[in-house]
This record gives C-alpha cells, sequence and structure tokens, in this order.
C-alpha cells in the first residue's frame, strides 16, 4: 500500500478517536456516577485502610471476601494509591481513566474489523461501535463493563492472530487478556477453556504452544486462586454461582434478574441465611444457599424456568421487553440495538458459512457468551459484550446481500 492511501486512513481513524473521546467527556459531564457503590466502596477501602479484601466485619473482624471478582476493586484500588484521590475526585479519575480505555477499545475494534472488512467498512463499523448510546453511557458508570469489553477485544483481536500464527508475540497478549477476563467475570473461564481446545483439536496451536497458554493463565490467576486456598481451603476464583443463579431464576426473576430478599416470598430463605455462622465461611456458605435455592426451583419448575431462560436468551440478543430501568427504552437507545441485532441475525449463518476457522471461533465465542450469561440475568449494560460480535455480524449480512443482488 502506498503513502497516498494511508494517509486518509490514518486521518479518518484519527478524527474518529477524537470525535469519540470528546463525546465521551461531553456525555460523562452530564451523566455519570458520583459516587462508589456499596460494594465498591466497602472493598476498596478495606484495601486502603487494611489492605484486606473484605466486605464483611463480625465482632470488629475482616472477613475475606469471596463474592465479587478482585480485577475491578483492585482497578480502583491502584487509581486510589497512584492519585491519592477519594471520594469524587477518586471517581473522576476512573471515569477518565475508562473514557481512555473505550477509545483503545475503539480502535481495538477497528483492528479486528480488518480481518474481515475493506478499511472504509472497518471504519464505519467502528464508528457505529463508537456512537451507540450505551457503549458512551458506560464510561460513566463505576462498573467492571469498561474492563470487560477492553479485554474481550484483545481475546478476540489475539485468539485470530493465535489462529493465523501460534507464536509467541500472539500467545502472550492473548494468554493475559484471558487469564485477566477469568478475574474480571468467572463465567469467561469456561468460554476459554472451550475455545482454546477447539483451536487445538483443530490444529491451529501446537502443544507445546497450549501448554504455555495455560502457564501464562494460571500465573495471572494463581495469586487470587492461592490467597483463596490459604483463607478457606478451597480453590476457586469466586464464590457467586449460586446468588447469581438464585437471582436469575427465582419466582420474582424478571430477565434482569430479581434480588430484593424483603419479599414475603422469600421468608424461608432469609430464614436460612439468618442462621449462618458469622465466620470467614460466611459468604461461601451463603452462596451455597442460594444455590441449592436456585437449584430446588429449576427442578421443580422447569418448563417456567426454560421459558424465562428463553427470554432471557431473547433479551440479550435483541431487546429486553420488561426492562425497569430508567430510560432503557429511549429510542436513541433502542433503535440502533434493535436495528443491529435484527440485522446480525441473518449474518451469523452468513458469516459462518464462510470457509474461514476464525470466523467459526468467533461465533462459537458469540454463542458461549450467550447460552452463559442467558442462564444468570442480563443487565442491559451486558450487550455491550455481544454488541462488537453483532456489528461485525451486521455488516457481513449487508456486504453479503450487496454482493448478491447488488449487480441485479
Amino acid at each position: 500500500m502506498n503513502k497516498e492511501n494511508l494517509i486518509p486512513k490514518f486521518n479518518l481513524l484519527s478524527w474518529l478517536i477524537l470525535f469519540s473521546f470528546l463525546l465521551r467527556l461531553i456525555t460523562v459531564y452530564f451523566i455519570r456516577d458520583n459516587h462508589l457503590d456499596n460494594e465498591w466502596q466497602i472493598l476498596v477501602n478495606n484495601l486502603a485502610n487494611y489492605k484486606s479484601y473484605s466486605f464483611y466485619t463480625f465482632g470488629n473482624q475482616l472477613i475475606p471476601s469471596a463474592y465479587m471478582p478482585p480485577i475491578y476493586p483492585f482497578f480502583i484500588y491502584l487509581v486510589k494509591t497512584v492519585t491519592s484521590f477519594d471520594g469524587t475526585n477518586l471517581v473522576y479519575s476512573v471515569i477518565f481513566i475508562q473514557i481512555i480505555l473505550s477509545i483503545y477499545s475503539i480502535y481495538l475494534f477497528y483492528q479486528i474489523n480488518q480481518n474481515f472488512f475493506s478499511n472504509k467498512l472497518s471504519l464505519i463499523n467502528s464508528f457505529i461501535f463508537s456512537i451507540v448510546p450505551l457503549n458512551i453511557y458506560s464510561c460513566g458508570q463505576i462498573s467492571s463493563i469498561s474492563l470487560q469489553i477492553i479485554l474481550s477485544l484483545l481475546f478476540l483481536k489475539f485468539l485470530i492472530l493465535l489462529i493465523y500464527k501460534d507464536r509467541l508475540g500472539n500467545i502472550f497478549p492473548f494468554s493475559i487478556a484471558s487469564g485477566l477476563l477469568i478475574l474480571t467475570r468467572g463465567e469467561f473461564l469456561l468460554i476459554f477453556i472451550l475455545i482454546i481446545f477447539i483451536i487445538f483439536l483443530n490444529k491451529k496451536i501446537k502443544l507445546i504452544n497450549l501448554i504455555k497458554v495455560f502457564i501464562i493463565v494460571f500465573l495471572i490467576v494463581s495469586p487470587y486462586v492461592v490467597r483463596n486456598y490459604i483463607h478457606f481451603n478451597q480453590i476457586f476464583i469466586v464464590k457467586s454461582l449460586g446468588y447469581n443463579l438464585w437471582k436469575g431464576n427465582n419466582q420474582l426473576s424478571p430477565p434482569g434478574g430479581y434480588g430484593d430478599l424483603s419479599k414475603s416470598e422469600f421468608n424461608k430463605l432469609n430464614d436460612k441465611l439468618d442462621n449462618l455462622e458469622k465466620n470467614k465461611f460466611y459468604e461461601i456458605n451463603k452462596d451455597k444457599i442460594f444455590f441449592y435455592e436456585a437449584i430446588n426451583s429449576l427442578r421443580e419448575n422447569s418448563f417456567y424456568y426454560f421459558k424465562l431462560f428463553s427470554k432471557k436468551l431473547f433479551s440479550y440478543y435483541f431487546i429486553d421487553l420488561n426492562s425497569n430501568y430508567p430510560n432503557y427504552y429511549n429510542i436513541f437507545h433502542v433503535l440502533p440495538i434493535c436495528l443491529i441485532s435484527i440485522l446480525s441475525f441473518p449474518g451469523l449463518f452468513t458469516f459462518f458459512q464462510k470457509n474461514k476457522f476464525e470466523n467459526k471461533c468467533l461465533v462459537l465465542y458469540f454463542f458461549l457468551n450467550l447460552l452463559i450469561f442467558s442462564v444468570f440475568f442480563i443487565l442491559p449494560r451486558y450487550k455491550l459484550i455481544i454488541l462488537p460480535m453483532q456489528i461485525i455480524l451486521a455488516a457481513h449480512f449487508i456486504t453479503y446481500i450487496m454482493k448478491r443482488y447488488g449487480s441485479k
């Protein structure tokens, strides 16, 4: 490619980055979180003041926490340590860093698109990804979604590169992104294992390099796993499976989940929770109670919860028809989300039919996210996890139609 072709591409991409940055700055000036929520505040304060990753305190003794994935609380703690900020200044610092990460995620998305589309269409797709209101608004939220998006895109970028060539330059960042994603969302461990073994079974990665991937991922997650073993004599990442399963599968659960224990329907459950011994195993035993409560509900009324699972799947892929989130049905949110989702559905088939292994891996990644999250519950911000793939699928369907029928 000559320099004349590189200049317009560089300028358009640069303008997109600048536009995206200014758009996010303006948006979060008006719409943002102004304080840390209860759980983040307690975890970060205990890290800062007592060097303990703890949520509950019993008898003036901090109890090691096992419920929340560690990456986002440690991210906030790192910002607090580096800046020495507290309160509102800390929140604004975190939000500004999330804006930078969001901008980088747009660039990563552009790079991923170049594996499937022309530079022009890659820029168009990146522009769409940039201006989707949910993607802009999320920068101003104190939520792990910003970290999850950028780590997911790093995972996809280096997954594609790893399929092309399993060299250390691709193995190392792929493994780091995978390890950090496991510490950000515990369920990602299943996605990672399935995809990496599919790659191995299709001879896209050598055995020695597969071992390297697992070693690097182990080194990333092992400090937290060792910490949990020391405190609880168990090997695990987080202990929130039971609560998340129950929240998405109880008698009052809509697709977005329901966790208000004050309702009379949960009196028996509250009695069990009240009788729990207040010791370091409190969070683990609490999660067990939620887990068995959810399993019993699923067994007793499996058809009802299968219908609920279908609703959650629909809500995740398209739109939540039962959402009570403020401004969820704003036309500027609903219209682009619905349009992208509808166009991406036939794009699944045209994209998968391409005789490319990386296409099939991305579709597998997409389906695993859909299925795993729909087992639990679907919050509006979760849409950002699958949105990059839906934009790619929608664009692929449009180009497929244009190539097939454009000349007629």
